[in-house]
């Protein structure tokens, strides 16, 4: 399988007369079935043109923090958030400093000082650049921050002087960038069991009471646990996203369904973690009518009885690890820290359906992370994606 397939990458191009070589990095990336999006500084314009990275990324290429025709909002910013990876090659001696002191003043250090995914910077420059001892400083503060650098090699340069400074070979780049990439198995051999989305508790064969549940986040969680090397099971409510291949998925409509599928599957499966990221009704209705309820019954109220409460009632039985979600609108942390006791898990993972592009209908969230020992860790705004990745690592770095 090709690890960079599908994989959204940015590729930032500053001014160096390396600048050409970025072309056969952007073809190879397009050949191993990544989706390129070419950003440029206004000092790369000088080397190379803007169209020839448009043709071969068959996209538009940035290159202004102010464009003539902006899309609404903020591009770049908007783009932080789509993007798996940035790459910048050539990385100046003048990017290279910018990004590691936080300088925000053009497009691409504006890019780099928003960015919370990998970043992979292939310097290039002349010998003297590359040896100053400003430069060597930020690449010491880059590579504290986990960026990944690599390191230009020793040839004749531009300047027909020989030393350190030519771009890393293309190959080499290209190597380094799939290793992002490859994910520490960190769930091989491990059983994850997820649930997903809303449920359906139906009044008669036509109506029902649900919620406003999408599933995306439960979804993520699956997906990246399979990335993780997990075998994982994902039970689903009706949502509007494609099966994940690879993913054993069971559909279900209501609290009842999913209650009852959970306790087949943990007597049959010794799970070691279990995700309880599903929005379950509190509530279905008391009575279900088999025919539908005309327009001109006279009906005064719908009675409702409590449904089982999944985590506390069936998933505790499990010896997993159990992780459960809350959703709240406020006294978050009072009520995330009450559930995290009657739902006895181990973890509970808190966001508010009040707060803008978090929760319901959106692709990202801002989460708060409470463990039964005590501890909290809140993780910023993100794609549900990227905070997939993450919640999953910090249980199993907890858990060492």
């Amino acid at each position: 399988m090709n690890i960079l397939k599908d994989k959204n990458i940015l590729l930032c191009v500053t001014g160096s007369i390396a600048a050409y070589k970025a072309c056969e990095i952007l073809r190879l990336l397009k050949k191993d079935g990544a989706n390129v999006q070419v950003m440029m500084s206004k000092s790369a314009e000088e080397f190379i043109g803007v169209a020839t990275f448009a043709a071969l990324s068959n996209n538009e290429v940035l290159t202004n923090l102010f464009p003539d025709k902006p899309k609404g909002g903020m591009d770049h910013v908007n783009l932080s958030f789509e993007v798996d990876a940035i790459i910048v090659a050539p990385a100046t001696a003048n990017i290279l400093c910018k990004a590691a002191t936080g300088v925000a003043d053009e497009i691409v250090s504006t890019m780099l000082s928003i960015a919370d995914v990998p970043i992979l910077f292939a310097p290039a420059m002349n010998f003297r650049m590359w040896e100053n001892e400003g430069t060597m400083n930020a690449i010491e503060i880059l590579k504290k921050r986990k960026n990944l650098i690599v390191q230009p090699e020793k040839g004749q340069l531009a300047s027909l002087h020989k030393g350190n400074g030519r771009l890393a070979n293309i190959n080499k780049i290209i190597n380094n960038i799939r290793k992002i990439f490859d994910k520490n198995l960190i769930l091989e051999d491990k059983n994850i069991l997820v649930t997903a989305g809303p449920t359906q508790e139906f009044i008669d064969p036509v109506r029902y009471l649900s919620n406003r549940s999408s599933g995306k986040m439960g979804y993520a969680i699956a997906a990246a646990a399979k990335e993780y090397g997990g075998e994982v099971t994902l039970i689903s409510g009706p949502v509007n996203i494609d099966t994940i291949p690879g993913i054993k998925t069971i559909d279900i409509k209501s609290a009842l369904d999913m209650g009852n599928k959970i306790e087949q599957l943990i007597e049959k499966t010794d799970f070691d973690y279990i995700f309880m990221v599903a929005a379950v009704s509190d509530f279905t209705p008391s009575k279900y009518s088999s025919n539908k309820i005309k327009s001109t019954s006279n009906i005064q109220n719908i009675k409702l009885k409590k449904t089982a409460d999944i985590m506390s009632e069936i998933v505790s039985k499990s010896s997993a690890m159990k992780i459960s979600f809350a959703l709240e609108t406020e006294d978050g942390e009072q009520n995330a820290m009450q559930k995290l006791k009657s739902k006895k898990s181990d973890y509970i993972i808190l966001n508010y359906a009040n707060e803008p592009d978090a929760g319901f209908d959106v692709d990202t969230n801002h989460i708060y992370i409470y463990s039964k020992s005590g501890q909290y860790t809140e993780y910023a705004k993100n794609t549900k994606k990227r905070l997939a990745y993450k919640i999953i690592e910090h249980i199993v770095e907890n858990e060492k």
